[in-house]
C-alpha cells in the first residue's frame, strides 16, 4: 500500500511537471509579438502574396503574422470602425481608390513615410489621395482569344457591333471594382447623360453581368463568352498558367482607367514599429515582386518587372480619374444604373 502511495505521488508529480512544461513553453511563445493583418482571403490564401510576406517576414522580425480574411473592403471597413480604439488591425490591406471617402471617415491613420521609394510614374498621382499608399496597381481593359477574332474591337462603339451581340462580359458595378471602374469611366468620357444612353444600347449586347470579377473571367476562360472586362495583366496569367499565348488584352482608342490597391496603418495599431516594417517589406523589391507574380497586379516600385514577362504588356492610353466622385455621387449613378437595368 506505502509502495502504492508512493507510486501514485510521483505519477501525480509528474503529470503536474509535464503540464507546467507545457504551459511555460506555451507563455514563451505567446511572448512574442503579434503583428495583426487585415487582407482579402485571395492575398492570403495558399496561391496569394500572404504566405510567401509571412514567412519572409518572420525570418527576422521576432514576432508573429496573423492574416485576418477581411472578405471585401465594405466588410474591412465595418470591421475596423466597429473596433473603435480597441482595434485588432496593425496593417489592413486590399482597398482601392472608390474606398479612400469611406475609409477616412470614422478611421484614423497613421501616416507612412514614402519619400525613400521609387515609384512607378502612373502610381505618383495616388500618393497624394490620402494616408494610405498603393502597393500594386493595373490597368483595366477588354480581354479576348486572338483566335475568336479576325479583327479585334479598338474602340467603344466596335462593342455594339451585331458580330458581338451575345459574346462579352461586363461585372455588375454595385458588387465589382473593375464594373464600377467601366460605368465612370463611361461617364468620365461621354458625360453622364450620353454615357447612359451608351449603356442603354450596350445591355443589350452584354451576355450578361455577373456580381465579381472571378465569375466574369471563369465564364470566359470556359468559353462561354469571347471578351471579358479585366486587367491588362491577364493574358500574363493565361500564359503562367495555362501556357497559351492566345489571351491579349485589347488597347482602346478612348483610353483605360487604373485600379490602385492601397495599405494602411491604423492609429490603434497594436504593434506600430512591425507594422511599418511589414510595409517595407511589402515596397522592397523582393515583396513587391512576389506581389505582382502571385497577384497578377504591377508593382508600385521602379525595376521590378524589368526582365519578367510583365516587362512584355504594351504601353496604355490611361484615363485616370483626377477628382473621384464622392459616395453620394456614386450612389446616385448605380441607382440609376440600377433602375435602367430594371427598365430592360
Amino acid at each position: 500500500m506505502k509502495n502504492f502511495i508512493v507510486y501514485m505521488v510521483m505519477v501525480f508529480a509528474g503529470l503536474l511537471a509535464a503540464l507546467y512544461w507545457k504551459q511555460s513553453g506555451g507563455d514563451a511563445k505567446d511572448l512574442r509579438p503579434v503583428l495583426r493583418v487585415y487582407a482579402s482571403s485571395s492575398f492570403i490564401g495558399l496561391l496569394g502574396p500572404g504566405p510567401w510576406l509571412k514567412e519572409a517576414f518572420e525570418k527576422d522580425c521576432e514576432c508573429k503574422v496573423e492574416f485576418h480574411d477581411s472578405a471585401d473592403s465594405t466588410i474591412m471597413i465595418q470591421r475596423l470602425k466597429s473596433e473603435g480604439r480597441s482595434g485588432g488591425a496593425d496593417v489592413v490591406m486590399g482597398f482601392d481608390q472608390y474606398d479612400l471617402e469611406a475609409v477616412s471617415q470614422g478611421i484614423e491613420w497613421k501616416k507612412i513615410r514614402t519619400d525613400q521609394y521609387d515609384f512607378e510614374e502612373p502610381v505618383r498621382g495616388a500618393l497624394v489621395r490620402g494616408p494610405l499608399i498603393p502597393y500594386d496597381w493595373s490597368i483595366l481593359a477588354f480581354v479576348a482569344r486572338k483566335s475568336d477574332f479576325e479583327q479585334l474591337p479598338k474602340k467603344l462603339d466596335d462593342l455594339l457591333g451585331p458580330d458581338l451581340k451575345g459574346h462579352f462580359i461586363v461585372q455588375d458595378p454595385r458588387t465589382s471594382t473593375p464594373g464600377l471602374q467601366f460605368l465612370l469611366w463611361l461617364i468620365q468620357l461621354k458625360g453622364e447623360e450620353k454615357a447612359f444612353e451608351y449603356v442603354r444600347n450596350l445591355n443589350k449586347q452584354l451576355h450578361s453581368y455577373t456580381n465579381n470579377w472571378s465569375a466574369a473571367y471563369g465564364l470566359f476562360q470556359k468559353g462561354q463568352v469571347k471578351m471579358v472586362y479585366s486587367y491588362v495583366t491577364s493574358p500574363i496569367y493565361n500564359l503562367i498558367e495555362y501556357k497559351t499565348d492566345d489571351v491579349v488584352a485589347l488597347s482602346f482608342e478612348e483610353g483605360h482607367p487604373v485600379q490602385y490597391e492601397f495599405m494602411g496603418i491604423p492609429s490603434t495599431c497594436q504593434s506600430c514599429e512591425l507594422a511599418e516594417r511589414f510595409v517595407g517589406l511589402v515596397l522592397s523589391v523582393d515583396g513587391q515582386k512576389a506581389i505582382m507574380e502571385k497577384n497578377y497586379m504591377l508593382p508600385v516600385i521602379k525595376g521590378v518587372k524589368e526582365n519578367t514577362l510583365f516587362d512584355r504588356i504594351s504601353e496604355y492610353k490611361i484615363t485616370d480619374l483626377e477628382v473621384l466622385p464622392n459616395l453620394a455621387d456614386r450612389e446616385r449613378i448605380l441607382a440609376k444604373w440600377a433602375q435602367l437595368r430594371r427598365g430592360q
